[in-house]
C-alpha cells in the first residue's frame, strides 16, 4: 500500500479520536481543532514513515498528545474546564438537573486524578483504545497502564459513591 493510501485508510478515520483526545487535554474545541490540523499536516509530511509504523493510529495519537503538550508548554496554558455540556434531549427538568449535577461531580472527580491516570482513563473509556496501544501512545509498559487504569476507576467509583451517599467528594 502506498503512503497516501495508508494515510487515507489509517490516519483520516482516526481524526475524530485525535480531536476528542486533544480536546480532553486542552479543554477548548477550537484549539483542539487547530492542534489536530497541525498533527495531520505533520503526519502528511512524514507519510513515507507510515509503511514502517506498526500501529498508525497509535502513532497518530502519540503525535496528537505531543502536539497538545508542546502547545501547553509554549503558551504556558492553564487548563480551564468548559462549562458547556452535552445533555440528553429530555423535557424533564428533574432529569436534566440530575444529569447536570452528576456531570459536574464527575468532572470534579476526574480533575482529582493525576494527569497520567486521566489520560489513560480517557484513552481507554472514551476512545476505547486497547491497553497495548495506550501503552505505545504514552510510552508506558502494559502493566503500568493496567495499574493506573485500575487505580483511576477505583478512585472514581469511591468518590462518586461518597457523593451519592453523603454529598461530599473527599
Amino acid at each position: 500500500m502506498s503512503p497516501n493510501q495508508l494515510f487515507e485508510t489509517h490516519i483520516i478515520p482516526a481524526t475524530g479520536k485525535m480531536f476528542r483526545y486533544a480536546k480532553s487535554i486542552l479543554k477548548e474545541t477550537e484549539l483542539a481543532q487547530d492542534v489536530v490540523q497541525e498533527c495531520l499536516a505533520k503526519i502528511w509530511t512524514k507519510r513515507q514513515m507510515l509503511e514502517g509504523v506498526q500501529s498508525p493510529e497509535a502513532w497518530a495519537m502519540r503525535i496528537t498528545r505531543n502536539q497538545c503538550y508542546d502547545w501547553v508548554k509554549t503558551n504556558r496554558f492553564t487548563v480551564i474546564s468548559d462549562q458547556e455540556m452535552d445533555q440528553p434531549n429530555n423535557d424533564s427538568a428533574d432529569y436534566q438537573a440530575l444529569m447536570t449535577d452528576q456531570m459536574h461531580w464527575l468532572e470534579k472527580v476526574l480533575d482529582t486524578l493525576s494527569p497520567k491516570q486521566r489520560e489513560i482513563y480517557h484513552l481507554r473509556e472514551i476512545e476505547e483504545m486497547p491497553y497495548q496501544e495506550i501503552a505505545e501512545v504514552l510510552s508506558l509498559n502494559l502493566s503500568e497502564v493496567k495499574v493506573s487504569l485500575h487505580r483511576a476507576r477505583t478512585k472514581i467509583r469511591s468518590s462518586m459513591e461518597k457523593i451519592e451517599s453523603y454529598g461530599v467528594a473527599n
